[in-house]
């Protein structure tokens, strides 16, 4: 962790169980869901004691070749309610959904999607999830509802999309790409 006014190490969190890749923080800034090299799943690490907490590996699927990132999860996201995981698996074409309301977070859905995802992120309101696939899946159903095309119908990926409401022509509220938990102060405790 670095102090953003002088760009200094303030804490390290971990060791993790390999090198990091995308990881998304909850809303009060106490926990970490970290992507790692090699892991088919997500470590969480404690961002107050900097220890490493849990690591929770995805079950009845495995690992296999990717097309891009060259890991099998790149790509974690916390509804903006913080109530669920949502992890990214390149190889088996899924994202898994984990109830995050417990610890360590237990897997409760898996949806297969068009491609190898690798990133997700969800709508300012959180209805809707965006894995980079171009899908777009409602959050409660957890069901594929459509998927982005361009104007000539052809299948178009989402991972540099991000949302912006307008009131008027004045852009009032953006979302952002990286699946940050929206919650102040969280109920999830380690």
């Amino acid at each position: 962790m670095t102090d953003t006014k002088t760009h200094e190490v303030v804490r390290e969190v971990g060791p993790f169980g390999d090198v990091i890749r995308p990881f998304t923080v909850n809303g009060s800034q106490t926990l970490c869901y970290v992507n790692v090299n090699e892991l088919l799943g997500f470590e969480i690490g404690d961002l107050k004691t900097g220890k490493m907490l849990h690591r929770v590996e995805v079950e009845g699927f495995s690992k296999g070749p990717t097309k891009r990132h060259g890991c099998p999860s790149h790509g974690i996201g916390l509804t903006p309610d913080e109530t669920a995981v949502w992890l990214t698996d390149a190889f088996n074409s899924r994202v898994h959904i984990y109830d995050n309301k417990v610890m360590p977070p237990k897997k409760i859905a898996s949806v297969l999607l068009r491609d190898q995802p690798g990133w997700v992120t969800f709508s300012i309101d959180g209805r809707y999830a965006y894995p980079s696939t171009g899908d777009v899946i409602d959050v409660k159903q957890r069901k594929i509802v459509t998927g982005l095309s361009d104007e000539t119908g052809a299948p178009v990926q989402s991972e540099k999309m991000l949302e912006i409401d307008f009131a008027g022509e004045v852009p009032a509220q953006a979302g952002n790409q990286f699946g940050l938990g929206a919650v102040a102060k969280s109920s999830v405790s380690p």
